[in-house]
Formats: structure tokens, C-alpha cells, sequence
């Protein structure tokens, strides 16, 4: 996962610009006075989000949403097709909100090509949310496909808001082992963690299955390395080659994040007895 502060963008923002170009003035005017209710959801989401309490407003909204539905509901899951992907004044929000993603990256996976916007609470369980940008996330075709329309039996059972959550805050939590073609990630839990935070934290590696995908990415970019790799420890030896790795992991690091996977390759490479010795030469 890529964190990301939440968009400065509101509800307002994208209501507005959705609505632009309808040709219903009925349908415009009665989207339009929905304003005051949605701008109050966005302030309850934003609230319940800082205060790890997402969850519980998502439980208690799509118990409310069966039990009452939202008279405007379809009007607004259409808005935001039509409206705000589909309409020219809403698709500037809509890609604007894309462009934050850092280097174009999926925050989901933090490694595909952004081509979607996830709505981490599901529009169609909780169509108030529907067009609220910070429900709103830069993800890939793939993440947005695998994470559907879940919220959760559970607490734990639920993926990481890339807005709020803040899973590396204080150290590494995903690693690389490498001794042998494919790698091997996993997760080691951090002291602050407590078992809630754990169990999402595994919930959305496993949900977006990051462990295999990781994996098959790294193969692109240890074959792009391997030349230079082999040429340094032929010409400099195997502590040439530990440094070189070490160095190219804390660049990396600076740039995309200690908890990035490729940050993570780059370590696990240099820490990894079978690569300098064996696997340097084998293809991946």
C-alpha cells in the first residue's frame, strides 16, 4: 500500500462539477439541494477515518441504508458514472484525484498503473459515499476488481484505507526472502500494532494476493539488474556487490518508501547469501 494524505477536494467540489452538464433541470436542482446531507457524510467519514472508526459508521450506515434507502441512491451511483467519470467538468475531478497517486502507482498494490478510482466504502451498500473524494482512491483495474464490494464480517476483515492508515509509520513491516527463483514476501508485524491492525494489515495482503503479484513483478526488475550485478562482483567481489544493493535499496527507499516491495526486493537482494553467490547468475 501507498499512503497518501487525504484530497483537499470536497463533495461540494465534485457535486457541482457532476451536475454541470445535466440537461434535466428537475433532476439538477434536486441533485444539487442534496449538498448540506453529503457534505454532513463527508464530515462524518472524515471523522470516523481519524478515529479508526470507519468500520463501525459503515456497519451502521449499510444497516440504515437497507432498513431506509436513500430516496436520491440510484440518482447518485448514475451521477457518478455519468456525471463524474463520464461528463467533461466531472472527469477533470475524477482524473485530478487520479494524479495524486505517486508515480501513477496503484495505492492499493503500489506498484500497477492507476486506471480507476476504488470507492474503499462500496457505492452500492452505501450510495451516499458514492461521490465523496475521500472515499475515493487512485487504484488499478486488478485491485479495484479483487477488492469489490466488501466491507467486512469483522474489524479486521477489511483493507487499508491508503488516506489513514499508516501501517510503516515507525520501521519495515514487508520483507523480501530470496533464497531462490520466485521471492518470497511476507508481513512482520510491528511492535504498535495490536491484533486488529494486524489482522488488516494481512487481510489486505492476502486480498489483493500482493505475496504471488509481488513476486511475478520482481522478475522485470531483477533481469534489468542482473548485468550490472554480475559485472560488479565480478570485477569488485561480493562486498562490492552487498554495498552496491544496500546503497540502491536506501535510494529506493527515499524515493518510493521504506515499505514499497521493490524497496523490499532491493533489500532482500542484499541480504541474501544465495543471490550473491548463485542466483545472480540464474535467470529469475
Amino acid at each position: 500500500m501507498i499512503p497518501l494524505d487525504p484530497p483537499i477536494m470536497t463533495v461540494k467540489d465534485t457535486l457541482t462539477a457532476a451536475c454541470r452538464r445535466l440537461q434535466d433541470p428537475v433532476l439538477k436542482r434536486r441533485l444539487l439541494a442534496r449538498e448540506t446531507d453529503l457534505s454532513a457524510a463527508e464530515k462524518k467519514y472524515t471523522h470516523f477515518a481519524e478515529h479508526d472508526r470507519l468500520y463501525a459508521l459503515a456497519i451502521f450506515e449499510r444497516d440504515a441504508e437497507e432498513k431506509t434507502p436513500d430516496r436520491d441512491g440510484g440518482r447518485l451511483k448514475t451521477l457518478y458514472g455519468a456525471g463524474l467519470v463520464g461528463r467533461k467538468d466531472g472527469r477533470r475531478k475524477y482524473d485530478e484525484l487520479k494524479a495524486r497517486a505517486p508515480f501513477g502507482r496503484c495505492l492499493l498494490c503500489g506498484n500497477s498503473e492507476v486506471s480507476s478510482l476504488d470507492h474503499h466504502l462500496p457505492k452500492e451498500a452505501l450510495p451516499l459515499y458514492t461521490i465523496c473524494p475521500v472515499n475515493l482512491v487512485p487504484a488499478c483495474g486488478r485491485c479495484n476488481q479483487m477488492k469489490g464490494d466488501r466491507i467486512g464480517t469483522t474489524a479486521g476483515q477489511r483493507t487499508l484505507h491508503p488516506y489513514y492508515d499508516r501501517p510503516g509509520q515507525t520501521g519495515r513491516y514487508l520483507f523480501a526472502d530470496i533464497t531462490g527463483w520466485p521471492v518470497q514476501f511476507h508481513i512482520q508485524g510491528l511492535p504498535e500494532w495490536d491484533a486488529e491492525f494486524r489482522a488488516r494489515v494481512e487481510y489486505h495482503f492476502d486480498t489483493f494476493k500482493l505475496a504471488d503479484r509481488y513476486a511475478e513483478f520482481c522478475v522485470s526488475v531483477v533481469t534489468a539488474d542482473q548485468w550490472l550485478h554480475q559485472k560488479i562482483r565480478r570485477e569488485y567481489g561480493i562486498p562490492a556487490l552487498t554495498a552496491h544493493l544496500y546503497e540502491a535499496a536506501e535510494q529506493h527507499a527515499r524515493t518510493h518508501g521504506i515499505n514499497a516491495w521493490d524497496t523490499a526486493l532491493r533489500y532482500g537482494l542484499a541480504d541474501s547469501a544465495w543471490y550473491l553467490h548463485h542466483g545472480v547468475d540464474e535467470d529469475p
